[in-house]
């Protein structure tokens, strides 16, 4: 394709820069071709289905792109989340939705304009022309042919007329966007009078029968929860180091061959006068700076001992000229160039030179300080040798041991001892613990978690696969106890019913009396309430205390007569009462109102094209089977 793209140009459109990124959410059309092998499909979209394998690409590529970005931080878990995995299957419906549309409506996008995107990305440029090659080069580091990219950009050119009446459709005026942020950005200030529940607790005692209605029909709150007990076994590179044994003679070469590593090296320490000199100074400023220091120099070398009193009296440095000049001590690179070369080439302590040059003008220097280099002795270090060594070993051994360690937990499917033995690790045996546990165990990695509750091992108790937890970290578990799920007796928890069913009749009582004393407010009534310090806050800046339900009725209030007053039920289980004394609305600067409009724009464009896509999938028959979204992909 490359070697006949035309010489007719246009600007290119930021489409793209998506070839940077992986090719499973725009190269759809060229999955479909792969793909279509009669697999299970994850959904259908109309007569069009989505397979298991397309959705796999595309979550692997995803995958990808997620680890390019985060590097050290990245954690495979994240792709585990039943909610994660949803949205990458619902971008392939929405893709797929729009290919449809575009057929329909016989959208067609020549070679001709494709060519002439290609040739101005600038990325595929060298010295302002399209190379051949610098293209080819680019897609091959992302894994993509000429081909791909020219399908990739046909369906991206013909999916942008659908997209574009949306952008353009959302418009929003300044009074719109003044109003926003008025809303946003409005200050309240508030004082607090809480009617609290302590005083109605004793007038509320539900009998038994009561209590014992709301346990029969609120079994699942006070369930136990389902627990396993386990058998686990991790592989990591600390346990394989821990068997490595390192001759001594390979510590001491090691330590031999980087002695630097294990030295202190020289550092110096001096005073200096400064006369500073400005990067623009006119060459009679920078010369009679110089004569200056001179004179300076001259002072300090016939009377040494009044280095420091001249410095605090002349020096221009006001990092150190209170101290007498004194920088403390300091290394090599710490300085500016020619200052360091002229502090480390002093013979010895007391002698002063200068003036010295440097980018922040003219120095007279005095070194007061020698710390001469120090090798830590072999023996101080031997032992963090050996364990570094022990480790860049083990590193290199890991691939393989986990090679192992995945065939032999899953060659003895019904036990994890033969793994252990094989790889000289310990299987460790857990109490009953919740998922939630379970997770903590494993890094947080919910990948395991639906491995060790999955049927297999509940039920038939053979291994789990072998789990990537962390980097450089496998774990495989057996279960060999499981309790369901079950209610707790009546007798443990009909107490803790009791106390639950008081707290909230007593909440209702203090909700009850709030309103009225309300009411009474709002009707102008005095009523004699103990108000806290009035705070100002804003609905993007609340206080500490505030629920979402206080924050609306507060800025729900018509403040048009101040004071106003709002309520609503409080954290504790009362009724707080909102005194609005004063409203602030924030300053509308021009760029601030700008900002809020594109800000509002471009809410307004998603949202009318979200609705655009449900109505599509509405009309489409959009399926989604679940049994096949949730199996994992195995490859």
């Amino acid at each position: 394709m490359f070697d006949f793209v035309g010489k007719n140009k246009r600007v290119a459109q930021v489409i793209l820069a998506l070839i940077t990124l992986p090719f499973a959410f725009f190269g759809v059309d060229s999955y479909i071709r792969r793909m279509e092998t009669g697999d299970q499909e994850v959904a259908k979209v109309g007569s069009d289905k989505i397979s298991q394998a397309e959705f796999a690409n595309a979550l692997r590529d995803s995958q990808e792109r997620m680890r390019a970005m985060l590097r050290d931080r990245y954690d495979p878990a994240m792709f585990d989340n039943p909610e994660v995995r949803f949205n990458i299957l619902e971008q392939l419906i929405n893709q797929r939705l729009l290919a449809q549309l575009s057929t329909k409506q016989n959208i067609v996008v020549s070679d001709e304009i494709i060519r002439q995107y290609i040739m101005d990305f600038p990325a595929f440029q060298e010295n302002g022309k399209f190379s051949p090659e610098r293209a080819r080069s680019m897609l091959a580091s992302q894994g993509m042919t000429e081909n791909m990219l020219e399908a990739q950009m046909r369906q991206q050119l013909q999916l942008q007329p659908l997209q574009d009446p949306f952008a353009q459709a959302n418009f929003v005026s300044r009074t719109g966007a003044e109003q926003f942020m008025k809303l946003n950005g409005q200050q309240r200030e508030v004082a607090v009078a809480s009617i609290d529940i302590a005083p109605y607790l004793n007038q509320i005692k539900p009998d038994e029968a009561a209590v014992k209605a709301y346990y029969d029909g609120n079994q699942a709150a006070f369930q136990v929860p389902e627990q396993v007990r386990l058998e686990t076994l991790v592989l990591t590179v600390d346990s394989i180091s821990s068997k490595i044994v390192v001759d001594p003679k390979e510590v001491r070469t090691t330590y031999d061959a980087s002695i630097a590593t294990y030295s202190d090296p020289e550092q110096r320490q001096a005073s200096h006068i400064l006369v500073a000199v400005k990067p623009d100074a006119k060459a009679a400023d920078k010369e009679a700076a110089r004569q200056k220091a001179e004179g300076l120099a001259k002072q300090v070398k016939a009377a040494p001992d009044k280095f420091g009193e001249v410095a605090k009296k002349n020096s221009e440095d006001p990092g150190s000229k209170e101290q007498g000049g004194d920088l403390g001590y300091f290394g090599k690179g710490a300085m500016d160039k020619p200052f360091e070369d002229a502090v480390f080439g002093i013979k010895q302590p007391g002698d002063i030179v200068g003036p010295v040059e440097s980018a922040f003008g003219y120095h007279v220097i005095k070194l007061t300080g020698v710390r001469p280099e120090k090798v830590k002795p072999f023996d101080d270090v031997k032992a963090q040798i050996e364990q570094d060594l022990k480790r860049q070993k083990a590193t290199k051994q890991y691939a393989e041991a986990a090679e192992k360690f995945q065939n032999l937990v899953y060659e003895n499917g019904d036990k994890l001892q033969p793994a252990a033995d094989g790889l000289q690790l310990k299987v460790i045996q857990s109490g009953l613990l919740t998922r939630a546990q379970v997770q903590a165990m494993a890094q947080k990695n919910q990948k395991f978690v639906e491995a060790v509750f999955s049927p297999e091992s509940l039920t038939a108790k053979r291994n789990t696969e072998a789990i990537e937890i962390a980097p450089n970290t496998l774990m495989a578990a057996r279960v060999i106890e499981h309790q369901p799920a079950a209610p707790r007796p009546f007798a443990d928890v009909k107490n803790e019913i009791f106390i639950q069913l008081q707290k909230k009749g007593a909440s209702e009582l203090a909700a009850k009396e709030g309103q009225a004393r309300l009411a009474e407010l709002q009707q102008g009534k005095a009523v004699a309430l103990e108000w806290d310090k009035p705070r100002e806050f804003t609905r993007q800046q609340r206080q500490a205390g505030f629920t979402d339900e206080a924050v609306t009725s507060i800025f729900h209030t018509d403040p048009a007569k101040l004071p106003a007053y709002a309520g609503a039920s409080n954290e504790k289980g009362g009724f707080s009462i909102y005194r609005i004394t004063k409203v602030t609305d924030p300053e509308l600067k021009d760029d601030a109102v700008k900002n809020a409009n594109a800000q509002l724009a471009g809410a307004v464009s998603r949202e009318l094209f979200t609705s655009y896509l449900a109505a599509l999938k509405k009309k489409a028959d959009v399926v989604i089977h679940q049994e096949n979204f949730d199996k994992k992909d195995k490859s």
